[in-house]
């Protein structure tokens, strides 16, 4: 009884206010989406559980909303973020001039075709274009829009391709669902094209009124990020890039999986036996890597779904 009496008093009890304080500062504090998890890292040692980080999300959301207030939270994939509104940019962009993030219309084709046919091979996509398209996703994967979703069933297992969260971050789409239907794509086709016109259209046409409709509803930094203003260099696909590529995505996804599991296990969050036996074989397998001076265990990311 004593131990538990302790045990409650080091609990640090935080006011509702105090509360919604310390997850704006949070949000401030970094120019990327934080998660619910992440948020609660702040509040070890205190009272407040994960309704209470919502409750205070929703608040902030509603304080924002008002005119006075030059900022928006929104939810980006997984995760929440503070940005500027929209309504401002016209004044910003006079003094605000971020680095834009460019794409080629070829390169934002690829792009669309993974988005709304992922996971899927390069051979689909070059299907689909009528070209060869590897140079172009290995672009988009070095921007990081793009990146490895395993091996695929097809003959000699050629790797998949999927976008990224930051793909998420840059559309400002919460998740997957959140892509425009093909009904919504086809409503972006300026009025007036015949229908011999439209038969022809190609992919890259209407990819392009979608950056400028996603542009349209994104803050000043994320404006530039969709003008489709110059042509990626050519860059020569190899066999040992994607190699090299696949080892280090997988390392990648394996070091952020196993924090994510530590994270939830160190707030106690209920994390499911199979990831937790997959956190055990993933530490096991870095600690032989340590042991022995070797590189990857290749059974680390089997369980990854």
């Amino acid at each position: 009884e004593a131990f538990a009496s302790a045990e409650i008093e080091q609990e640090e009890f935080l006011e509702e206010d105090r509360i919604v304080s310390i997850v704006e500062s949070m949000l401030f504090s970094t120019d990327r989406p934080v998660s619910i998890a992440a948020i609660k890292q702040c509040f070890k040692g205190t009272q407040v559980k994960t309704v209470n980080i919502r409750r205070a999300l929703d608040s902030l959301a509603v304080e924002y909303a008002g005119g006075r207030r030059g900022i928006t939270i929104e939810e980006i994939g997984g995760g929440y973020q503070l940005r500027s509104k929209i309504d401002n940019m016209e004044f910003l962009r006079q003094v605000v001039k971020p680095k834009p993030f460019k794409l080629s219309g070829p390169a934002l084709e690829v792009l669309a075709i993974i988005a709304y046919k992922q996971p899927l091979i390069k051979s689909q996509v070059d299907e689909i274009r009528g070209v060869e398209s590897g140079h172009l996703m290995r672009a988009l994967m070095e921007k990081g829009l793009v990146n490895f979703a395993g091996k695929s069933e097809f003959p000699g297992k050629p790797m998949l391709y999927q976008t990224t969260r930051k793909f998420l971050e840059i559309f400002g789409l919460r998740n997957l669902k959140e892509l425009p239907s093909l009904s919504e794509i086809d409503d972006l086709i300026p009025e007036g094209i015949g229908a011999e016109i439209e038969e022809k259209e190609k992919l890259s046409d209407i990819t392009d009124e979608l950056s400028e409709n996603v542009g349209e509803s994104y803050s000043q930094g994320e404006e530039e990020l969709m003008k489709i203003s110059s042509q990626l260099d050519d860059i020569v696909t190899t066999s040992d890039f994607f190699e090299q590529e696949k080892q280090r995505l997988k390392d990648k996804k394996d070091l952020e999986r196993a924090q994510d599991i530590r994270d939830a296990l160190a707030v106690g969050e209920e994390v499911e036996d199979k990831d937790r036996k997959w956190l055990e074989r993933y530490e096991l397998s870095k600690l032989s890597e340590d042991s022995m001076g070797e590189v990857p265990v290749s059974n680390a990311t089997e369980d990854l779904c």
